[in-house]
């Protein structure tokens, strides 16, 4: 491949080799430059001489794909949960199924305008959609319980309930959608690095929870309308073990909720001790944000290990490729080691 160099040496799994590395430039795809790397190393190795083989033995697209897969995992047991959480308060499937249509369709959208926008799927974009769901499902199950309240109370049809709440609860929906798209738009707009690698994650927020009120004014009271109806229970049938898991569950909230409003009307009467209590909260985080290390990202398991040797003035590159030689041996013993990788003559 070229002239021997006397003034450093790699070795590859304790054999001769040599290193190149590829620096991605600034606003650059890893995933794609890992592709293209990969096609024309294999584009080349036809070429190459009986018994050099060549190997990559660190690329940023390994570790980015393994997390995202266990973001989009995540995503999808937040589904699944949030959709039981759902079944088991509002026990009815018609009901649950409200909610479980108002997530994919927010979804969706967002993916949409992320398209326009020239965003990618990416930790931070997934991770923003795994928030949104929490926000998705609390704007439909807003719309599905205040509909059930006056299908209830009022014993109103399902459309005459939906047009009744609706001119109760549009308000509220349209002010909590502004107050939370304002808590995060304008971290998209801070300058800055930080700026830079927040931006797709506050938009890709913001967008969602904007789609999320628009099903909730839109889509959900319009599937509120057409999937409810009246539940009428008769007391002689014999419960199913649905009916009586339901009945147990009911009774031990009820209990629940007795012992808050407990609690609730002591505070009202005693409203030092609440705000003794908001004093202590205070104190305690502030003092807690002192002491909190701080940093710009969390470190995190990259799939690699580097050691650096420094070896006396004077050293010659023989003896310093004897000592990589001898930490190849300790090494070599790790179980879950894949390459080894030595490098001798750079500072």
């Amino acid at each position: 491949f070229g002239a021997y160099s006397y003034s450093n040496f790699t070795r590859v799994n304790g054999k001769p080799g040599i290193n190149i590395a590829v620096m991605q430039l600034a606003g650059s795809n890893s995933n794609e430059i890992q592709i293209a790397i990969d096609k024309m190393m294999q584009k080349a190795a036809k070429d190459f001489p009986k018994g050099v083989k060549h190997l990559i033995l660190y690329n940023t697209k390994n570790s980015l794909d393994i997390s995202i897969d266990q973001v989009k995992h995540t995503l999808i047991e937040a589904f699944i949960l949030v959709f039981i959480v759902v079944f088991l308060f509002l026990q009815d499937f018609r009901s649950t199924l409200i909610p479980a249509i108002a997530v994919p369709v927010a979804i969706i959208g967002t993916f949409f305008f992320m398209q326009v926008f020239g965003f990618s799927i990416n930790l931070l974009t997934l991770f923003a959609l795994v928030l949104a769901i929490g926000i998705v499902v609390d704007d439909a199950i807003v719309v599905v319980e205040a509909v059930h309240a006056k299908m209830e109370h009022k014993h109103l049809p399902a459309k005459a309930a939906t047009i009744s709440a609706m001119s109760e609860i549009t308000g509220a929906i349209i002010s909590i959608t502004l107050v939370m798209s304002a808590v995060f738009l304008p971290v998209g707009f801070m300058e800055g690095s930080t700026g830079v690698f927040y931006r797709q994650f506050a938009f890709t927020l913001a967008i969602a929870i904007v789609i999320s009120a628009v099903n909730a004014l839109t889509l959900s009271p319009a599937l509120t309308a057409l999937f409810l109806k009246e539940n009428h229970v008769n007391i002689n049938e014999k419960k199913t073990f649905k009916e009586k898991f339901f009945v147990g569950f009911n009774t031990g909230f009820e209990t629940l909720t007795s012992k808050y409003l407990g609690s609730l009307r002591f505070l009202i009467r005693y409203k030092w001790v609440a705000i003794a209590g908001l004093a202590v909260v205070i104190v305690s985080t502030a003092i807690l944000v002192k002491r909190t290390p701080s940093g710009f990202i969390p470190s995190e398991d990259q799939g690699f290990i580097a050691i650096s040797l420094s070896m006396p003035a004077g050293a010659s590159l023989d003896r310093t490729t004897e000592v990589i030689k001898e930490l190849e041996v300790k090494l070599g013993d790790l179980e879950s080691k894949k390459t080894l990788m030595g490098l001798s003559g750079f500072n």
